[in-house]
């Protein structure tokens, strides 16, 4: 049984009680409630209430999805009017709140601040998410990710990650978690027991991290330590098997029974709760997911969730059905009442410790200043970009000698995770306003033809790959797709045309264009990424940014 008396919530008499008061008050119903974190799917407050109201149910908490700013503020009050004890309102507050406010760009991906080299970066992201996050009515971060980059093929950490360092990683996650602590919205660190070690998307498929035990202790097991003791109030468990740590509790395990930590009590309840010490509250991540739903039927996948540690179930197939499961397996035992009671009192003392049993306004703390935070972005933008490397030493640009720019747009379309853009146009304006005259294709287009790829170096004076390449997730690959057939957009040309690849996004592209000699990544898909990139383009400020990963994934040929 947790302690709510202790690190993280460190309840007073009143919150205590309030927590207990609460519990004890609760019909079976109300608490298999509690455990429920639904996404909010609806654009209509009053249909949605009154549905869950008929059926019965009273999440503990919801996730945000995509809406205008304004929309959101709306629909999070009324479902607090509606909802009988205070509800957790949850959003990726990743890199700001541009996963789910659908009029608001990113304010920095994770990765974009480690290159700066400064985690008083991560502070200023923080700040910002709090602000954005008491206006809104968001109260629960599913962020960081403190998930370390070992493996750049992995198609979902990405820029979503730190590093592959784990000393960067727990220095910027830790700086992130206790700044928005300190502001009143509760932190949950994920993907428990790390991602970023497998090369597929657990979205589609049950991942592992493979590493040894020892290695993981002294790796992710050590970010997870420091984010514990900078008062992360909940922890995410992913679909992640950790074949290392089950062999070690469940010594002869077979293979095939090697579980997902969702589903695997060694992993939450032995290293988690025991071995580390955690006393906060563990949210499993979305249970839509493949990597969860491929392993056990679902009537059998959410009480072995719960009896494995898993206080709070996010995401659903069926609501009603979710809700059906849990609220049978209670009735019928084959979930304690005393386990229901346990993970349900993790989720109300969360919210007392973020204050939730005030019912306190949030509308007049400190609220976004578009013009201070636009300041603190882009001044990160320059911090950050990076010049991987010159080795033709072809910058800067100078307009009368590299006039003539032929540019090769890849990919800049929106996705789940980051749906802002396009950002193509700001480049080629900012290259016209510098003097170029620029020619514009898209990749894949077909717009090349395999004569013309041979002969481009007498139409151009210099090519550019504007790269926009994102994590999408639902994807096990992240690279770039060409033009069939045998890609005469790729730069095939680079021998006689001066070529440069700037990725606004993904690190890792020069796997797939190891021949460009020149190469700027700047992490995060913005306005001043792109104003960031241009400057050091053209010599007009230097690059300063550190790439927090290996820019070459490997490769050696990359680096030349």
């Amino acid at each position: 049984m947790i302690d709510v008396r202790s690190a993280p919530f460190d309840l007073d008499d009143e919150a205590a009680a309030w927590v207990d008061t609460t519990l004890a008050a609760m019909s079976l119903e109300q608490k298999v409630g509690q455990l429920l974190c639904v996404y909010l799917r609806s654009t209509d407050m009053d249909e949605w209430t009154a549905w869950l109201t008929e059926n019965g149910i009273e999440p503990g908490g919801m996730m945000m999805t995509s809406r205008p700013r304004e929309d959101a503020r709306r629909d999070v009050a009324a479902l607090q009017r509606w909802s009988p004890v205070p509800l957790l309102m949850a959003g990726n507050l990743e890199s700001g709140a541009v996963n789910f406010l659908a009029d608001t760009p990113a304010f920095a991906n994770p990765m974009q601040l480690a290159a700066t080299g400064d985690p008083g970066t991560a502070k200023l992201l923080a700040a910002h998410c709090a602000r954005t996050g008491n206006e809104i009515g968001i109260n629960w971060a599913f962020a960081p990710v403190i998930d370390v980059a070992v493996n750049p093929h992995n198609p979902i950490t990405n820029t979503r990650a730190f590093s592959n360092d784990h000393e960067t990683v727990a220095a910027f996650g830790s700086a992130y978690i206790r700044e928005l602590e300190q502001r009143g919205i509760a932190t949950s660190a994920k993907h428990f027991p790390g991602d970023g070690v497998d090369d597929r998307d657990q979205h589609l498929v049950t991942t592992s991290n493979d590493l040894d035990a020892d290695t993981w202790w002294s790796t992710f097991g050590e970010v997870y330590r420091r984010a514990i003791a900078a008062g992360t109030r909940s922890i995410m468990v992913g679909h992640i098997r950790h074949p290392a740590l089950t062999r070690e509790a469940i010594p002869g395990v077979a293979p095939r029974d090697i579980l997902p930590a969702t589903l695997a009590p060694e992993i939450v309840q032995g290293v988690l709760r025991a071995q580390l010490g955690f006393n906060g509250l563990i949210v499993s991540d979305n249970s839509a997911m493949t990597g969860l739903t491929s392993v056990l039927p679902r009537a059998e996948a959410l009480p072995r969730m719960l009896n494995a540690g898993i206080d709070m179930i996010l995401g659903n197939l069926d609501v009603a059905e979710d809700f059906a499961i849990v609220l049978k397996a209670a009735r019928s035992g084959e979930v304690a009442i005393g386990r229901i009671e346990d993970a349900a009192r993790a989720v109300l003392a969360t919210k007392a410790s973020i204050g939730l049993h005030r019912e306190i306004d949030r509308s007049g703390w400190e609220q976004p200043s578009p013009a201070e935070e636009s300041g603190w972005a882009r001044d990160v933008a320059r911090r950050s970009v990076t010049l991987v490397k010159d080795t033709q030493s072809l910058l800067p640009l100078v307009p009368a000698v590299h006039r003539r720019a032929l540019v090769y747009v890849v990919g800049d379309e929106p996705t789940f995770y980051d749906p802002s853009g396009p950002f193509a146009d700001r480049f080629v304006a900012g290259l016209e306003s510098r003097g170029l005259e620029v020619e514009v294709r898209r990749v894949p287009g077909n717009t090349t033809t395999p004569l013309e790829a041979e002969h481009l170096h007498e139409r151009f004076d210099v090519c550019l790959y504007f790269a926009n390449v994102r994590f999408v997730g639902n994807s096990n690959a992240l690279r770039i797709a060409w033009s069939p057939w045998q890609g005469f957009d790729a730069p095939r040309h680079v021998a006689s045309l001066p070529t440069a690849l700037v990725s606004l996004a993904d690190p890792y592209l020069l796997q797939d264009v190891p021949m460009i000699r020149t190469a700027i990544n700047c992490y995060t898909p913005t306005d001043h990424s792109v104003d960031a990139a241009l400057a050091v383009l053209f010599g007009e400020e230097p690059a300063l940014g550190v790439s927090p990963v290996d820019p070459f994934a490997g490769h050696w040929d990359a680096a030349l």
